[in-house]
């Protein structure tokens, strides 16, 4: 895949002394850059541009953040979660998802990466000390790609080192980059895990534009498997309803679990295609040439639209029972869905609880 390089950086004034900026400013040499007050009266501009979207991701931002970076993951209460923590070290993203949630729900068009990292590591590590009897599973790929931006931001040498020294949380880098090489110096003591977002190979090339090929993401996921103290896993989501769907994932599956072992790899999240109903005009607006909106809808009980119940537990069935075909073992959750269509699909009642203490317990046998 291509790194990303901005057409101009825009400084926010309160970002200007920290490190962190004048060492992204040298690994972007020559490109034009300007300080700023704040960012609204950019905002406000890029707005007016016939694809702000677009627009905004040929600029990098770099902001101060004000205490707001660490947070849970947004719930709904009809839908099981698993308690997972989000650390907002960056906003936007630089790749091209037709189905990417964020071209809906961020409000500030512009790819942003907050400088003081510090900071907002030394509250974190008030958090966790003040909670020692729980476990924080945290990831930084919830409003942007975990590694997309590496190259620029060097984020992993500092959340990895960061997080090795944590008793009680572990790191999830979630990306559909191939951009690992500062990953490769780093040992993260079993306190952190890379993740890949996996699709077939017709959503990949039609749907995922600017990421990393499949065959680049699982290179990857083998090359870190195979590194002292790291685990791997793998998110199919959204997983895309289409005629015979079922056997370009099942080949998908086949790679992945043939070229990975099963004991490096901490989990995979199955979660079918879901939008807030203002995404839907965008994706036909931004990606007229996908068809991924183009399905009968239903709108679930957190208000997004997504794929009649019953075919999405024969989806989920038969996902699972392909995967365990090759992976009999390996730690398998559900993206927000429904107790019933957890039952249905495992074939036993799921709680919260029941999912948290799942993921807490992969979690932990990575730490240990």
């Amino acid at each position: 895949m291509v790194l990303y390089k901005p057409q101009k950086i825009y400084i926010e004034k309160a970002a200007r002394p920290y490190p962190l900026t004048e060492k992204i400013l040298t690994r972007l040499p020559g490109v034009p850059c300007e300080e700023i007050e704040n960012a609204h009266a950019l905002m406000a501009e890029i707005r007016t541009h016939r694809d702000p979207i677009g627009e905004g991701k040929r600029l990098l931002f770099l902001a101060y953040d004000k205490g707001r970076s660490f947070k849970p993951f947004p719930e709904a209460a009809q839908y099981l979660s698993c308690d997972y923590f989000t650390l907002h070290v960056a906003e936007g993203c630089d790749l091209e998802c037709s189905y990417c949630i964020l071209q809906a729900y961020l409000t500030n068009p512009l790819l942003t990466v907050f400088v003081n990292i510090e900071e907002m590591l030394f509250n974190l590590e008030a958090v966790l000390a003040s909670n020692p009897d729980r476990f924080f599973r945290i990831g930084t790929g919830q409003l942007a790609d975990s590694l997309s931006l590496d190259h620029l931001t060097g984020f992993s040498e500092i959340l990895v080192p960061f997080f090795a020294r944590q008793k009680n949380a572990v790191l999830e880098l979630k990306t559909k980059s191939s951009n690992i090489e500062r990953l490769k110096a780093l040992n993260p003591a079993g306190k952190a895990i890379v993740s890949w977002s996996m699709n077939s190979r017709r959503v990949q090339q039609q749907e995922e534009h600017k990421c990393a090929t499949l065959e680049e993401r699982l290179a990857c996921a083998e090359e870190m498997a195979a590194r002292p103290g790291w685990r791997v896993a793998f998110h199919f989501d959204p997983i895309l309803d289409y005629p015979d769907w079922e056997k370009e994932y099942a080949e998908v599956f086949r790679e992945i679990f043939t070229a990975v072992p099963h004991e490096k790899i901490a989990w995979v999240s199955l979660g079918c295609l879901r939008m807030m109903p203002q995404l839907k005009p965008i994706m036909e607006e931004r990606f007229p040439k996908s068809d991924a909106a183009d399905a009968e809808w239903i709108t679930g009980m957190d208000g997004k639209l997504r794929y009649f119940k019953p075919r999405r537990i024969e989806i989920y069935q038969q996902a699972v029972s392909l995967i365990r075909q090759w992976a009999p073992a390996v730690t398998i959750y559900l993206s927000m869905e429904s107790p019933e269509v957890w039952e249905r699909v495992f074939g036993k009642p799921v709680t919260k609880q029941d999912v948290c203490a799942l993921l807490d317990r992969a979690g932990k046998s990575i730490a240990s």
